[in-house]
């Protein structure tokens, strides 16, 4: 099969495009035959050598994909050859072909392409996670979400709304920002120190219930400010460095919740639940265009170096999707 290889380098990665051995689909999987698959910000660091992928999955990059089913192994039921599918990975997904747990694959909703549907399951199920489960959000409630403009935050903006909770977005850019609007977003923020003030306003005086944040480092406890007596932060990402500076007695004050959560390196027992719980709230609202993945370009599989240079280059709206040519 066709697989992204590449020289881990922190500044200057080598990649291209080179064959590797197929998957075959072990005890409880599929293997996928891929068309189409989306970058993260993982993928960058997995490349620069700084994120490596958890025993025993994929050293490919990828963690997430749409195509359809090639392969059923044993023990799998309700997935057959030729089905379109999309799949959380672990790994795996910037390859043609790729071994997926059964319990991480969902349909592709009817009237989706494929390039739509790769752009769905790592946002989605990232976005779920943290705002419903980890961010415990629920109707009527305030959420702030940082690094909004991103595929996370694109997705999250809308679930949270679905949620029926009031949406505050914030990031370095308002004019990309703008475009969250039409996803929901009450209220659109610069990422500087007027941000916990702001946000207050927005709420009445009282702050956030939850902030979903994405940025992490210095930010962190400017983030903090924006959170209500009794509030949560579910640390997410950490695009403003991995080192913060905190006021920890306002911490305690003020009894606030931080909660620090990652997907990738979750058991495959537990990404089967939270893939369930998604695709049971998410999948209807995919196809009557509810819900909808924002998607800031496509190219074709030859220039997936290229789609690596756009996302490690910035100023991307959603997702950069890849599409890769049947057969």
């Amino acid at each position: 099969m066709r697989a992204l290889v590449y020289e881990p380098d922190p500044g200057q990665p080598r990649l291209a495009v080179g064959e590797l051995p197929e998957p075959r689909a072990g005890l409880g999987e599929v293997v996928v035959a891929v068309r189409a698959t989306a970058l993260n910000r993982a993928d960058l660091l997995q490349v620069r050598g700084l994120y490596p992928p958890p025993p025993g999955e994929s050293e490919v990059p990828g963690l997430e994909c749409s195509g359809v089913v090639a392969e059923v192994g044993e023990g799998v039921t309700g997935w057959t050859p030729g089905q379109p599918v999309m799949a959380l990975l672990a790994g795996g997904g910037h390859a043609t072909r790729v071994a997926v747990p059964a319990g991480q694959l969902m349909p592709l909703p009817r009237g989706l392409p494929f390039v739509a549907g790769a752009a769905i399951p790592e946002v989605g199920v990232t976005a779920w996670t943290n705002l419903f489960v980890e961010g415990e959000l629920r109707a009527g409630q305030t959420v702030l979400i940082t690094a909004a403009a991103s595929g996370v935050g694109t997705f999250a903006t809308q679930l949270a709304r679905e949620l029926g909770a009031r949406v505050l977005v914030a990031g370095r850019s308002l004019e990309r920002l703008a475009a969250l609007r039409d996803l929901g977003a009450a209220g659109c923020y610069r990422l500087d120190d007027d941000l916990p003030a702001q946000v207050r306003q927005a709420s009445g005086g009282r702050g956030a219930d939850l902030v979903l944040d994405l940025v992490g480092g210095g930010g962190l406890d400017r983030h903090l400010r924006c959170l209500r007596d009794g509030g949560r932060l579910v640390l997410v990402g950490l695009l403003g460095g991995a080192a913060a500076s905190l006021d920890l007695t306002r911490v305690l004050r003020r009894r606030l919740r931080v909660v620090g959560s990652v997907l990738r390196s979750r058991p495959r027992r537990d990404k089967a639940q939270l893939v369930a719980a998604f695709a049971g709230f998410a999948l209807p609202r995919l196809e009557d265009g509810r819900l909808r993945p924002v998607i800031d370009r496509v190219l074709p599989w030859a220039r997936i170096a290229e789609a690596y240079a756009a996302l490690a280059a910035g100023g991307v709206l959603g997702k950069v999707v890849v599409e890769v040519e049947e057969g």
